[in-house]
């Protein structure tokens, strides 16, 4: 995985000299680490050779970066430029498959999608809504409340996410609730990763239950 970030940082680093600006090798790799999660490049290297992990961050399915910690760092570093910011995350993104810029985005275009997909295929979710409602769920609205079982990037082997949502049925024709408007469950649901370094992740299930 020191590849990954090797090959991030000099990227980044050739983005930058097209605009006229030198970052050390060294600055770039520190700047990498902490958009992955890592307080310093050392602390990275460190727990990639810890055989005693069960997974690394290059085993990670996907990876979410820490804005907030790569800010810091490039403050630190002096080098708080927003185009630099930027030249960054996406020589990271670029770099490698999976990886989201930020939480937000990973929420929206991952788990968002997962959680849906879940609860339209899951067998006990459709016969609780069946029962609730005389009809298959239709479709799913996630009211966007996320909780968070601990902050991602300091997580220690696993890490879940959840939110509640409402399920809405649409009434079969002929049946008593022919001509009425769509029935309504609420339903909370949430994902579980294992932690692949900082800011990696591996799924391993999801799950969900009705309010009704």
């Amino acid at each position: 995985m020191t590849d990954f970030v090797k090959a991030a940082a000099y990227a980044a680093k050739q983005s930058l000299v097209l605009k006229g600006i030198k970052v050390q090798h060294g600055i770039a790799l520190e700047i990498v680490a902490a958009f992955l999660g890592y307080r310093t490049y050392a602390a990275l290297v460190i727990e990639e050779g810890n055989e005693t992990l069960k997974y690394h961050l290059g085993d990670a399915e996907v990876i979410v970066l820490d804005y907030n910690g790569g800010i810091t760092r490039l403050t630190e570093l002096e080098v708080m430029l927003g185009f630099i910011v930027q030249a960054f995350i996406d020589a990271i993104v670029e770099c490698r498959d999976g990886v989201f810029p930020d939480l937000s985005s990973f929420l929206d275009e991952y788990v968002t999608r997962e959680l849906q997909d879940f609860i339209l295929s899951d067998r006990d979710v459709i016969e609780a809504v069946e029962c609730a409602t005389g009809s298959e769920p239709f479709s799913v609205e996630l009211d966007g409340d996320w909780s968070f079982s601990e902050q991602l990037w300091t997580a220690g082997g696993t890490w879940e996410v959840s939110c509640s949502g409402s399920v809405e049925e649409l009434a079969s024709l002929g049946s008593a609730y022919a001509g009425n408007d769509d029935e309504v469950v609420g339903v909370r649901c949430w994902v579980k990763f294992a932690k692949a370094g900082r800011a990696g992740l591996r799924f391993q299930r999801s799950a969900g239950k009705t309010s009704a």
